[in-house]
């Protein structure tokens, strides 16, 4: 009696599996489709100048294709702030919701990066005090040190340094905190790291050697 109970219950286990996968790939399937993508305007910039988006409702996977080219992150106001690094062109990706109701989207954007600066987005001479200035213009860590930056200087005035925004182009040597601006040397090498004021769009540099 048990034999013949084993031999009916194979079966509708066999089909109770062959329901469940299909309808978990179907689910799998839908979700997939259901995901729009867009490609942005291309964005032209000066090497050491940055661009920011417009706000978001929630912004996620900040990634880009070369980042010896730019960097990127996302800021407080649901922004993604892209910062040149060297010359060349890149893509930059990202996901977005316009609002609390509506489903991810991935938005690529292409990045061009000349030699040329413009002055609206970039930091200017002391002399003026226009602009955002670093009392220096590299630091040298030891591996595994960290070091923050102080006596940052915004259109004449001082500004703290968790009030900008931090990228480095390689957190492989030195990382640092996209909203306090700690720099944290990981192994040794050189790296440059950006303050960009999010409402100016103001940029920085300051070039890490980690010994």
């Amino acid at each position: 009696m048990k034999r013949v109970k084993s031999l009916v219950l194979i079966p509708f286990l066999t089909v109770l599996l062959i329901c469940f996968s299909t309808t978990a790939f179907a689910d799998s399937s839908s979700e997939e489709t259901s995901t729009s993508s867009v490609t942005l305007n291309t964005v032209t910039l000066g090497e050491h100048s940055s661009y920011v988006t417009g706000s978001y409702f929630g912004v996620i996977n900040v990634e880009v294709a070369d980042t010896n080219v730019a960097a990127a992150t996302s800021d407080s106001q649901g922004r993604v702030v892209i910062t040149a690094i060297g010359i060349g062109t890149t893509r930059v990706h990202f996901w977005f919701k316009s609002d609390a109701f509506s489903g991810w989207t991935k938005a690529t954007v292409p990045v061009t990066v000349s030699s040329a600066v413009t002055a609206s987005s970039s930091s200017t001479s002391e002399s003026t005090q226009v602009g955002l200035i670093f009392p220096q213009s590299s630091v040298s860590i030891a591996e595994g040190g960290d070091y923050t930056l102080s006596n940052i200087m915004l259109n004449g005035g001082n500004v703290h340094a968790s009030s900008l925004l931090w990228v480095s182009s390689s957190s492989a040597v030195a990382a640092v905190d996209s909203t306090t601006g700690k720099i944290t040397a990981v192994e040794a090498g050189t790296a440059v790291v950006y303050a960009i004021d999010p409402t100016s769009q103001a940029v920085a540099s300051l070039k890490v050697t980690v010994d």
